[in-house]
């Protein structure tokens, strides 16, 4: 190998006393002895220092790797500009598409569940449920291809989905020693909608009992007259309707304490 050229690059670097650092460096292009090779000439990278095509060093390119996973786009780029550092969220989410993915390791609780993608399109989503972060996902909701991907990662034990006839025939195919389980928010879910079917169903049963047929008059077209002319000419009315019906026992059977005493109040009674 021998030098073409030279030519200047500048890097930045971590801040320095809270100030922004830029390095300059003065850095060599050589030719390639492989006459094969496409590339005639290649710059020259200091081990510890530069990467290629980068204009930041190691630590700051592993500074914002790490803000970017923690936070994301919009949070990495606040933080990194308190930290003097000064990248748009675009630059942020570019970094963290070229930090590769760390290999799939077959979980022994394997969480299966769906989600929207747009629209009515939906797509598969597994989760490993012991540390709780994503394994991989794909668009649809197909068996077939949630039991090839059991049967290419073997060792699951345990499987958490939700009702879905379609994640249980897929499981059931790829890892039919597994035991199928549901979590709790799905417990809760289908419980819900049970109580809320059968309530829908029983409307008429569950107002009959809670509501009697006299109470109608209360909230009819005679309460809001009452309601107009004030609530003392509506009160001695409403007390007399509750004596008649049988609705209030207070004012239908009076406990008297002695000759002409007035019925104590209900707060007072004492059971006997």
């Amino acid at each position: 190998m021998w030098c073409h050229s030279r030519y200047a690059r500048r890097l930045s670097d971590v801040a320095l006393a809270g100030r922004p650092l830029l390095i300059d460096l003065s850095v060599r292009r050589l030719y390639c002895e492989n006459t094969t090779c496409p590339k005639v000439t290649f710059a020259e990278q200091v081990p510890g220092l530069t990467m290629r095509y980068q204009r930041r060093t190691r630590q700051l390119q592993g500074l914002v790797e790490d803000v970017g996973v923690a936070l994301a786009g919009r949070g990495s780029s606040r933080m990194l500009g308190i930290l003097n550092i000064r990248l748009s969220r675009v630059a942020v989410l570019c970094q963290l598409m070229r930090v590769p993915l760390p290999p799939v390791v077959t979980p022994q609780v394997l969480g299966v569940d769906d989600f929207a993608l747009y629209g009515s399109t939906y797509g598969t989503l597994l989760i490993d449920a012991t540390t709780r972060l994503p394994l991989t996902l794909w668009e649809g909701r197909d068996a077939e291809r949630l039991g090839r991907w059991l049967r290419e990662h073997p060792g699951v034990e345990v499987a958490c989905r939700d009702g879905s006839l379609t994640y249980r025939q897929g499981i059931t195919a790829g890892a039919p020693d597994a035991a199928q389980v549901s979590d709790r928010f799905h417990l809760w879910q289908g419980l819900s909608r049970r109580v809320q079917d059968i309530a829908s169903a029983h409307r008429g049963c569950l107002l009959a009992a809670l509501l009697p047929v006299g109470v109608r008059f209360l909230t009819g077209r005679g309460s809001r007259r009452g309601h107009h002319r004030g609530h003392a000419s509506r009160a001695p009315r409403s007390k007399a309707f509750r004596s008649r019906s049988g609705l209030d026992p207070f004012w239908s059977k009076p406990q008297l304490r002695g000759p002409g005493a007035r019925p104590e109040p209900p707060h007072r009674q004492q059971i006997r």
